[in-house]
């Protein structure tokens, strides 16, 4: 808690500044210079320049990536990574032409980590300052494929692909897509009637299930929707849960876990997110709860190939920190221990990261690996990792991601490789290990 106003978590997408400095040479050097470049431009045309599931799908959410060395009139910054394995992937993009005038996403393939991205292929654009109030017309913010070229750029929009991203087309849904997790050509979206710039509302927004069998091509609802849903208005609205909340959870082709968002309790008393699982592909829902321990506006789950799932809630942002805590169970979520770095009603318990290290930075996402270890990134955070099933958090070593922006993305394929996709080094950056983090190497990725 900071004053009691909702801050909302950064932008991912953060427009570069570019400095211009102004040269003085001798005249006869400027008319050398025009007619050197008149030439050029009459004799060649200008060259152009140039973005938790189960671990079999990759799915995602950052970085500005190093086009050449010679500065671009367009700025051009990877937002989203969604990796089968460690060297083979896609990345979204969002470029944007100088002045704030156009806008687009693009997305292409990388068969090397993300060192180089091929070709990139325009999946929408809009004008620039139509992202900002009132019509919040937002590029996608996550991305994901499945093995057979079927591919997913959503939220809140959703734009498919069945030819490996060769081509896009714009899917319209009646709201905002919220999740979408691809095992082989089974496909599973949840999505929420209301619109991004909804106005408040005091029921929240039902989320509904849909199913694809065939890539994506066709969709049909769940044989029967996990009963009371919902997105809590309040976070969706603010955008404050939208880099944070995990909606959908897939551990099989027939078995899944769907979370609806905590009812936050301005009050300070603890909040429950209510939970929904289902072992027959939807035909029937058992209702779970997550007790977070502490008043929450989100809450983030994964499942570790055990079957045991470790989640994190967080109560409200503010001036870059969130109080958080850790619930871990190894039944599906029929019962949970909660861990707490200090005591809700205690006065120390602050979003303050002098008294409250847990605190700093934002919730994002998390991948459990196994019963004991997971991984948590966030917004204005570096990458934490626990060993003993959340009793304890610290950032991996070396620290990967800061106050500055911090790492926003986390794919691990199995118990020792893994990426991240951050800003470091002044710039978008993908991060990889091979031994289960306990050593990293990093990457510049570049776009061709």
């Amino acid at each position: 808690m900071t004053n009691g106003s909702i801050e909302t978590a950064p932008s991912r997408r953060r427009k570069p500044r570019f400095r211009h400095h102004a040269n003085r040479f001798p005249l006869t050097t400027i008319v050398a210079l025009v007619g050197a470049l008149l030439l050029a431009a009459c004799s060649s045309s200008p060259s152009a320049t140039p973005r938790a599931t189960p671990k079999t799908s990759p799915t995602t959410n950052v970085p500005r990536s190093t086009l050449s060395p010679i500065p671009s009139l367009a700025s051009t910054t990877l937002t989203t990574i969604a990796f089968f394995d460690p060297t083979t992937g896609y990345g979204g993009f969002t470029r944007s032409e100088p002045g704030g005038r156009q806008c687009e996403y693009l997305v292409g393939m990388t068969a090397d980590g993300g060192k180089q991205f091929g070709s990139l292929v325009t999946v929408t654009s809009w004008a620039c300052d139509a992202a900002i109030a009132p019509n919040f017309i937002q590029p996608p913010s996550s991305l994901t494929f499945d093995n057979h070229g079927d591919g997913f750029s959503y939220d809140p929009q959703l734009f498919v692909t069945h030819d490996g991203g060769q081509s896009w087309t714009a899917s319209p849904q009646p709201g905002t897509v919220l999740s979408v997790a691809a095992l082989g050509q089974s496909v599973w979206m949840a999505e929420t009637d209301c619109p991004i710039n909804a106005p408040p509302s005091t029921t929240g927004c039902p989320i509904g299930l849909l199913e694809s069998s065939n890539g994506g091509r066709s969709w049909a609802p769940s044989p029967m929707q996990p009963p009371g849903a919902t997105v809590s208005a309040l976070g969706f609205n603010t955008g404050s849960i939208a880099n944070g909340q995990t909606w959908l959870v897939r551990t099989s082709p027939t078995s899944a876990y769907v979370l609806a968002s905590p009812v936050f309790n301005p009050t300070g008393t603890t909040s429950v997110a209510a939970m929904w699982f289902t072992a027959n592909g939807g035909a029937s829902w058992s209702e779970r709860t997550v007790p977070c321990g502490i008043s929450a506006m989100s809450v983030v789950l994964s499942s570790a190939p055990d079957g045991s799932l470790t989640a994190v809630c967080a109560t409200q942002p503010g001036a870059g920190n969130q109080i958080k805590s850790t619930v871990h169970s190894t039944d599906g979520g029929q019962t949970w221990a909660v861990h707490l770095t200090c005591s809700p009603s205690s006065i120390t318990c602050t979003s303050n990261p002098s008294s409250n290290p847990s605190a700093g930075g934002y919730v994002g996402e998390i991948d459990a690996l196994s019963g004991n270890v997971a991984f948590l990134v966030g917004d204005r955070n570096s990458v934490q990792v626990t060993r003993n099933s959340g009793v304890n958090w610290a950032p991996v070593q070396p620290v990967i991601g800061d106050t500055a922006g911090g790492p926003t993305q986390l794919i691990f394929f199995d118990g020792s490789n893994g990426v991240v996709l951050g800003n470091g080094n002044g710039g978008p950056t993908i991060w990889s290990t091979s031994d289960g983090g306990a050593h990293w190497s990093s990457t510049i990725p570049k776009a061709a």
